[in-house]
C-alpha cells in the first residue's frame, strides 16, 4: 500500500524473489483516491513467477522497475492499471532491462494511465497472447494515454501482435525496437475425441493429431464446459497453465474423462509486428526493425492499421518492414497528415 506519507515515499525493494501468489508478485497500490500518487520507489534485480500478475503498478508516480525477471505469470508479467483499491493506475514510470518471457497471455498490459511511462531495453518474448497491450481496464484514467516511450526493446516468439493498441493514444513514440517472428498463434481451429484423446490435471494429448510447435499457445481450450488455457504445445499434446496459482490443476472443473470431445478456435486472421486499432494521435514510429525470418512466418505485417484505428498527424518514418509473411504495411483505414517517408519494404 502506498500514497500516505505525502510525495515522496523512499522503498527500494531488491534481490527478491515471489513465486505463485494469488494476485501480484510484487505491487504498489494507492490507498485512496484523493492521495497524490507517490515518487521515490524503485524494484530492482527482482524475480517473480507464476504469480497472476507478476509486477503491478497499481497507482505510484515514476516508479524504477530495472533488471528484473518476470516470467510463467498467468495474466500479465508486468501490469499498469487501475485494478488497485483507489481505481488509479501508475504514471510516469520506467521499466528497463528487463527479461518478460512466456507469461500465459500479455507481456506488459497497460490500461486506464495517464502516462507517461517509458518501456526500454527489455527483452519481451514467448507470451501467449501481446508483447505489449495497450487497452481498456475499465477502472482508472479514461482519457488518451499520453507519451508512452516504448524504445529499443526485442519483441520476439509472442503469440499475437508484438505491440497492439486497443486504446487511444498521443504523443507515443515506438522507436527503435527489433519485432520478429511473432503471431506464433497461427494453428487452424481443431477438434477431437474418441481413443486417441486423453487429459491430465495439465495437460491433454490427442494421438491423431498434427499439430504445429505452439501453434496453439494462448488459446482456450473447451471440453464441454470446463476450460483450460493452452501454454505451449507438441504435435499431439497440449500444456496447460494452473487456473489458480495455487491450484496444480488447470480446469475450471473436473478433469474431463478419457475420450472427451474438445475443441480449438481457429487463431487471429491478422498478426502483425505493430497493430493500431484505435485512435494514435501525433505519434512517431521511426528506427524499428520489424520482420519474419522463421522458415514458416507467422507475422502477417509490419505495421497494420485496422479499420477501428485512425492515424493522426504520425510520423512513421525510417522504419524497415522487409520480410513478413504477408506485407509491409496494411492501412484498413486510411492515415491523416503526418509523415510517412523513408520506410523500406519488400518492393520498396
Amino acid at each position: 500500500g502506498v500514497g500516505g506519507w505525502g510525495a515522496v515515499e523512499r522503498c527500494t525493494i531488491t534481490n527478491c524473489t515471489t513465486l505463485g501468489n494469488g494476485t501480484n508478485g510484487i505491487f504498489l497500490e494507492l490507498q485512496k483516491p484523493y492521495w497524490e500518487p507517490p515518487r521515490g520507489y524503485r524494484i530492482i534485480g527482482c524475480h517473480s513467477q507464476a504469480n497472476r500478475f507478476g509486477i503491478s503498478d497499481w497507482g505510484a508516480d515514476g516508479l524504477i522497475v530495472s533488471g528484473c525477471t518476470i516470467t510463467g505469470n498467468l495474466e500479465a508479467g508486468f501490469d499498469i492499471s487501475g485494478n488497485g483499491t483507489a481505481g488509479v493506475a501508475g504514471r510516469g514510470g520506467i521499466l528497463t532491462d528487463c527479461v518478460i518471457d512466456r507469461n500465459v497471455r500479455d507481456g506488459i498490459s497497460v490500461g486506464n494511465t495517464p502516462g507517461a511511462y517509458t518501456i526500454r531495453g527489455n527483452r519481451i518474448s514467448g507470451n501467449g497472447g501481446h508483447g505489449y497491450h495497450q487497452h481498456d481496464l475499465g477502472d482508472g484514467y479514461q482519457g488518451p494515454a499520453a507519451e508512452i516511450v516504448i524504445d529499443g526493446n526485442d519483441f520476439w516468439d509472442n503469440g499475437l501482435d508484438a505491440i497492439r493498441v486497443d486504446r487511444p493514444m498521443v504523443d507515443a513514440m515506438f522507436v527503435d525496437n527489433r519485432i520478429r517472428n511473432n503471431g506464433r498463434q497461427c494453428e487452424a481451429a481443431a477438434t477431437g475425441s474418441g481413443e486417441s484423446v486423453w487429459y491430465a490435471r495439465r495437460a491433454m494429448t490427442d494421438r491423431s493429431a498434427c499439430w504445429r510447435a505452439d501453434g496453439h499457445r494462448g488459446k482456450i481450450l473447451r471440453v464441454g464446459s470446463r476450460l483450460a488455457v493452452v501454454v505451449g504445445n507438441t504435435d499431439t499434446d497440449l500444456a496447460l497453465a494452473d487456473l489458480r496459482p495455487d491450484a496444480e490443476n488447470a480446469w475450471n472443473e473436473d478433469v474431463p474423462p478419457p475420450g472427451a470431445a474438445y475443441e480449438l478456435p481457429a487463431p487471429a486472421p491478422v498478426r502483425a509486428g505493430i497493430t493500431v486499432n484505435a485512435h494514435f494521435d501525433s505519434a512517431t514510429v521511426r528506427g524499428n526493425r520489424i520482420w519474419d525470418n522463421s522458415s514458416e512466418p507467422t507475422q502477417g505485417y509490419g505495421i497494420w492499421v485496422t479499420e477501428r484505428g485512425t492515424c493522426v498527424s504520425c510520423r512513421v518514418e525510417e522504419n524497415d518492414l522487409a520480410g513478413n509473411a504477408e506485407g509491409a504495411l496494411r492501412c484498413d483505414s486510411r492515415p491523416v497528415g503526418g509523415r510517412w517517408t523513408r520506410n523500406h519494404t519488400d518492393v520498396d
